[in-house]
């Protein structure tokens, strides 16, 4: 079956990133397999073009290309001429579930991109949340530590999890103060009275208590604790449910959740606490 002339409207680099079949399962039930994909645009499935300035029906939770109306298959062929455009995040989702498959498998460079072309106007909590884990995960997969590099630089990109304590293990770095702060946030445990009222002095003095105590201003995690020791928990780090689960939930060593390193922690910053109150107590005295 010929594809619907809306798939050929969408800009060709864009269209490079789509994946295009003409086989897959027909909505009358002819016997071809049921596709997998959810990102995949099946040729076979009928396409209704929505009326103009019509409205987009919301997709259902875990949307695919199969599952929607032709309708809808209609406003989302239209929408991949300009993704920025405002539009129900389950679109969004269905055209993400296949960049995902590209930063594992295909164009590595222009999907990324893509996704964070996807970020900046598409402020949904979960599809934030998920591209942001397959971003940095991504990175580690590829070995591109020059993109990891990129997200960070940006200054507005602020994920945070075991995935960057992996990274500095493996790559023999410290954590750095401002990651130490990040943790200083998450952790269980950790007074945060400073860490919310006063952050550029906690900060300050996180990086004095490491320096008393190991002589550099970054934590030395590889030479505190083997990954061996670690346990390993599995991670849903992609979407894209069709992925296998050895790519979509690898089981990787949870350092967050690794008793030593918390407790670890947690001394480093109750000390960082006392520093800081002290601090605040002298500079009340000498302010008198």
């Amino acid at each position: 079956m010929k594809a619907h002339p809306s798939i050929d409207k969408i800009p060709p680099y864009r269209k490079g990133l789509l994946f295009i079949s003409s086989s897959g399962c027909d909505e009358v039930g002819n016997n071809q397999e049921v596709p997998d994909d959810p990102s995949t645009i099946y040729t076979v499935f009928p396409v209704i073009d929505p009326p103009p300035h019509g409205k987009a029906r919301k997709l259902s939770y875990f949307p695919s290309y199969s599952g929607m109306s032709p309708k809808q298959r209609g406003s989302y062929l239209q929408w991949l001429y300009d993704v920025t455009a405002e539009i129900d995040i389950g679109y969004v989702f269905v055209y993400y579930y296949g960049l995902e498959r590209h930063l594992v498998h295909g164009d590595f460079d222009a999907s990324f991109d893509e996704i964070q072309l996807l970020r900046r106007h598409h402020d949904n909590g979960s599809f934030q949340s998920y591209s942001a884990s397959a971003l940095v995960h991504s990175c580690f997969l590829r070995k591109r530590l020059d993109k990891l590099q990129e997200l960070y630089s940006s200054g507005d990109f602020d994920f945070f999890g075991n995935s960057n304590l992996l990274f500095l293990h493996v790559k023999n770095l410290e954590i750095p103060p401002n990651m130490m702060y990040q943790l200083a946030t998450r952790l269980s445990g950790v007074n945060r009275r400073y860490v919310k009222l006063k952050p550029e002095l906690y900060k300050q003095k996180i990086t004095e208590v490491l320096q008393n105590k190991f002589g550099s201003a970054g934590y030395p995690l590889t030479s505190q604790f083997s990954l061996d020791d670690v346990e390993g928990i599995p991670y849903a780090i992609f979407a894209n449910i069709s992925l296998i689960p050895e790519v979509r939930t690898p089981r990787l060593p949870n350092i967050l959740k690794h008793i030593e390193f918390k407790n670890e922690m947690n001394a480093i910053f109750r000390e960082v606490h006392e520093t800081v109150k002290r601090d605040l107590k002298r500079r009340r005295k000498t302010s008198k």
